[in-house]
């Protein structure tokens, strides 16, 4: 057996490690890539049971423009008495107005384009949902009985 022979076995051993840890790093770049592709947006919802200065139920954003891409929805729930939830609808400039039963009080959600949501959180509880956002306008609200007219609603503008 001459010298080439012996070290041929090595050589396919260390091919197998060299591809391997490419193919790691390769796996770690594309994850923090995708992870630092997302935006979090952090959304308070409040009434007056959580704080009594406040007059009417809200939704605030920390952020009201981001970059298309994921967008990450943090809700909590700041109220001590109320169930609230995020549905994240797309708007239509021309109808700034959501479609309402006035009888229940509620957005009649058949009517417009919901992409996701973060259902009946209880006092103090917090919830999360990401979802792929396109450039356009949106609105996050609170489609509880007599919530979304009582004012938990928040724009929300994506950009390119």
């Amino acid at each position: 057996m001459d010298m080439a022979d012996m070290v041929k076995p090595y050589i396919m051993r260390i091919n197998v490690i060299l591809k391997s840890i490419v193919l790691v790093l390769s796996l770690a770049m594309f994850s923090s890539a995708a992870v630092a592709a997302t935006t979090v947006v952090n959304v308070l919802l409040e009434d007056s049971s959580g704080d009594p200065a406040i007059g009417n139920m809200r939704i605030s954003l920390d952020n009201a423009t981001v970059t298309a891409a994921r967008v990450t929805f943090r809700a909590m729930n700041r109220s001590k008495n109320l169930i609230h939830e995020v549905i994240v609808v797309r708007a239509d400039p021309k109808k700034p107005e959501l479609p309402c039963d006035e009888k229940k009080a509620e957005v009649i959600e058949k009517k417009i384009q919901t992409l996701g949501e973060i259902s009946d959180l209880k006092p103090g509880a917090a919830g999360a949902i990401t979802l792929s956002l396109k450039p356009g306008s949106y609105v996050l609200i609170c489609n509880q009985p007599g919530h979304y007219k009582a004012g938990m609603v928040a724009n929300l503008l994506v950009n390119k």
